[in-house]
């Protein structure tokens, strides 16, 4: 192992085990990682971001903040925001409540199916905390604990997560693509459509039958600051946020570059005054903005260092007997287990690059592995630490580790062999 690669190894893994500790804020891990790698190559020499070790190149140490990830994610938060603001997404989990009462397993099913829809369009987690304030309504107005329904409702973002182009490691995966030895090309906004979207029909499937006998039954004595009030929609103003955002998304299909599409959407919201330019900085979610960019880093040191190559032989080595699905096999559980140590939002920094140089090596289709990486991360069923959206059901619901653990654990088998018939369907791996 070279002094690089030791380098590597020590500037990426000291500041993540204090994160995964809760020592450090994962942001300022992120920030931490780059200063660290950007020093080696340019005080040291070491050949961390090229191979000659030039001081100039230790830029690329913060050029994550210029990538089209960063762009792609501030005007998501600009244009999710927008719906938010006007009272959207409020308005369908009022309808909610309306239509599931009543029913325990109509509540689950209807909460689970709505968290999965938004998170198609919306932040994970944003999503999740715009139906948390209802579903606690919800349950209080149904006379049943908050329990019943928190966790199918976080389940349900992650699973819609697999199912879209705009969940953070979606759009980090597609990215890091581009940087990958050789350059593959990016991921298209239909690239996850189909393998995530069978994904999340056999992981809703899997909690409307299940959840109501798994999840416990736990009174929380938490009680939110407000309540859930009516809200008035103007419909001129719901209309032309949904045109904006239906027709940014119709442009990225049709092939225009998805950071282009939705940039523009942005614009055009800030333009039309949906959104004014004070609001514009509260709702980008800059802890994001600042983990994605200083994270950046990683993925371009352990594919230069030749790391990523290393640790893809040796996982191509443990599963070449099993073939392509046994390489897609091999990605995924390891990136699981990234996932439940350093959290959804960093592991495709850290698991993507390995994933990339291994389908290299293995001469199998890259995008479908990077792809298989990618809805790993999203596979956070088994902890509360393992996804923001798990931690902000805890409290209300007064869940435990065992309870994800209990419902999340043959949700992720089920997730995981549902993914291997996608891939076989629609990658032909």
């Amino acid at each position: 192992m070279t002094v690089a690669q030791l380098y590597v190894i020590f500037a990426v893994g000291l500041p993540l085990s204090l994160t995964a500790a809760n020592r450090l804020r994962a942001d300022y891990a992120a920030l931490m990682i780059a200063f660290i790698l950007g020093i080696g190559q340019a005080l040291l020499g070491l050949p961390i971001f090229d191979a000659a070790g030039m001081p100039a190149s230790a830029a690329h140490a913060i050029s994550g903040f210029g990538q089209p990830v960063i762009i792609t994610l501030v005007s998501l938060f600009i244009l999710t925001g927008s719906l938010e603001k006007h009272g959207i997404a409020h308005w369908i989990a009022q309808r909610i409540a309306m239509i599931g009462s009543g029913s325990t397993r109509r509540l689950i099913a209807l909460y689970t199916i709505a968290a999965a829809a938004l998170s198609l369009v919306m932040n994970t987690v944003a999503a999740g905390a715009l139906l948390l304030p209802s579903a606690l309504q919800t349950a209080r107005q149904a006379n049943i604990a908050p329990s019943r329904l928190l966790m199918p409702l976080s389940f349900g973002t992650l699973l819609g997560g697999c199912a879209t182009y705009f969940t953070t490691a979606n759009i980090i995966t597609s990215g890091l693509l581009t940087t990958a030895s050789p350059p593959q090309t990016p991921l298209s906004v239909l690239d996850f459509a189909l393998t995530g979207g069978l994904i999340a029909l056999a992981g809703i499937a899997y909690i409307v039958i299940l959840a109501p006998r798994l999840l416990p039954e736990r009174t929380s004595l938490w009680r939110p600051a407000m309540s859930v009030q009516p809200v008035s929609l103007a419909p001129k103003t719901v209309l032309l946020s949904l045109l904006i955002l239906t027709t940014s998304i119709g442009a990225a299909i049709l092939g225009v570059p998805t950071y282009l599409a939705m940039l523009g959407g942005a614009l055009a919201t800030l333009l039309v005054g949906l959104v004014t330019p004070d609001e514009v900085y509260e709702l980008v979610e800059w802890r994001t903005i600042f983990l994605v960019a200083g994270m950046y880093s990683i993925g371009m040191a352990l594919t230069h260092t030749g790391i990523a190559a290393a640790l893809g032989q040796i996982v191509v080595r443990a599963v070449q007997p099993f073939g392509a699905l046994g390489l897609a096999s091999g990605v995924f559980w390891l990136t699981v287990a990234l996932t439940h140590v350093i959290g959804g939002q960093v592991t495709p920094l850290v698991a993507v690059p390995i994933a990339i140089s291994a389908a290299l090596q293995f001469g199998v289709n890259v995008h479908a592995i990077a792809i298989t990486a990618a809805i790993a991360c999203s596979t956070a069923y088994l902890s509360p630490v393992a996804h923001p959206v798990n931690m902000i059901v805890v409290q209300p619901a007064d869940y435990r580790f065992s309870d994800f653990f209990r419902l999340g654990s043959g949700l992720t088998v089920l997730c995981f062999m549902t993914l291997l018939v996608g891939l076989k369907l629609f990658w032909n791996l």
